[in-house]
C-alpha cells in the first residue's frame, strides 16, 4: 500500500514563477534570481561592472534578446509595485499633542483659540498681518496632518480656531517690558487691556473655548515681526522652534498673580519682576498653541 500523499501548499504564481536561478547561466558570488529582482541601490553600487556584464551575458545566454527585454519590462513594474506601495502605506502615528486632546475633550465642534489685542501698528497693513499670523500660529495643525493624525478631524479642529482680534488704541505694553523692573513702565497699559479682557470672559456670548488665563498682544514691534518676512521666507513646519528673529506676539497674563515660570531668569535676574513672574513675554508665533494650549 502506497504512502499517503501529503497535502502541499503550492508556490504562489506572480509574474516571475516562470523564472529562476536557471534564468542566468551566470550569477556574481551572493546573487541569484532573488536578489536580482529585489536588488537596492546598494546592491546595485556594489557590484563591480565585469560582475554586471557576466551575469547579463548569463541572461542573455539563457533567454535570448526579447527575454531579455521582457524580464526588464517585468522588473520595471515590480520596482514601481513595491514603490507605490511603500508610498501609500500608512505612516506611523505619533503621540496625541495635548492641545488636539484639550480640543476633543472639551471644545469639539465649538470655537476656541485666543484673544488678542492690536495696539499701535496704525501705519502697518492690518489686514495682511492678519491673514500672515493667522497662516504662522495654525502651523501645528499643517504639522499634525505631517506626523499621521486624522486629516479630517484636524480640519474640524481647525474650522472651529479662531484669533479673536480687539483693536485698543493707546501704546499697549511695549516688548521693553519684558526685562524691566520698574512696575510703572508695566502696570497702566497692561491694566487696561486685563480689564478689556476681564469684560470680554463676564459677557454673556463668550465662548468657554477662549476663556484662557493668558492673552495675546500684537505691538508695532510684534506686527512688524510678521510682516517683514518675505513671502518666500514664511516659516513652515520644519522650522526650527525658538529660533532668532521668529515672528512674535506678546503674551500677557490675565491676571497679575498668574504667569509662566522661568527658573533661570529667575536665577540669573535677582529683583526682577516678582522675582519669577513675567506678566508680558515674547512667543513664537508658530508655537502659541502647542505651549499655551498644550
Amino acid at each position: 500500500m502506497s504512502a499517503p500523499r501529503r497535502n502541499q501548499v503550492p508556490r504562489p504564481v506572480t509574474q516571475f514563477s516562470s523564472y529562476s536561478d536557471a534564468s542566468s547561466s551566470y550569477w556574481p558570488p551572493g546573487w541569484n534570481f532573488h536578489r536580482f529582482v529585489h536588488a537596492t541601490a546598494e546592491d546595485d553600487q556594489a557590484l563591480p561592472d565585469d560582475e554586471r556584464a557576466k551575469m547579463q551575458a548569463g541572461f542573455r545566454d539563457v533567454l535570448g534578446e526579447d527575454g531579455v527585454h521582457e524580464l526588464a519590462r517585468l522588473v520595471w513594474q515590480e520596482q514601481q509595485r513595491l514603490e507605490q506601495e511603500a508610498s501609500s502605506s500608512p505612516r506611523p502615528t505619533l503621540p496625541t499633542p495635548d492641545w488636539l486632546k484639550a480640543w476633543k475633550r472639551h471644545y469639539r465642534g465649538r470655537p476656541w483659540g485666543f484673544v488678542a489685542f492690536r495696539v499701535g501698528g496704525a501705519k502697518l497693513d492690518n489686514e495682511e498681518f492678519q491673514s500672515r499670523i493667522k497662516r504662522i500660529v495654525e502651523l501645528p495643525f499643517d504639522a499634525a496632518v505631517e506626523r499621521g493624525h486624522s486629516v479630517d478631524e484636524i480640519a474640524e479642529a481647525r474650522s472651529t480656531f479662531e484669533i479673536r482680534w480687539v483693536d485698543v488704541g493707546g501704546d499697549g505694553p511695549r516688548d521693553r517690558v519684558e526685562g524691566d523692573s520698574n512696575p510703572s513702565n508695566v502696570t497702566d497699559p497692561v491694566e487696561r487691556l486685563r480689564v478689556k479682557y476681564r469684560a470680554l470672559r463676564e459677557s454673556d456670548n463668550f465662548p468657554p473655548g477662549l476663556h484662557l488665563p493668558v492673552f495675546l498682544c500684537a505691538s508695532t514691534d510684534a506686527m512688524a515681526s510678521v510682516l517683514r518676512i518675505p513671502p518666500s521666507s514664511q516659516p513652515g513646519t520644519d522650522s526650527p522652534r525658538w529660533r532668532p528673529g521668529a515672528p512674535f506676539l506678546l503674551v500677557v497674563a490675565a491676571e497679575d498673580e498668574q504667569g509662566p515660570v522661568d527658573d533661570e531668569a529667575s536665577e540669573s535676574h535677582v529683583g526682577g519682576e516678582k522675582d519669577w513672574f513675567k506678566p508680558v513675554f515674547r512667543a513664537a508665533a508658530e508655537v502659541l498653541v502647542e505651549e499655551l494650549w498644550g
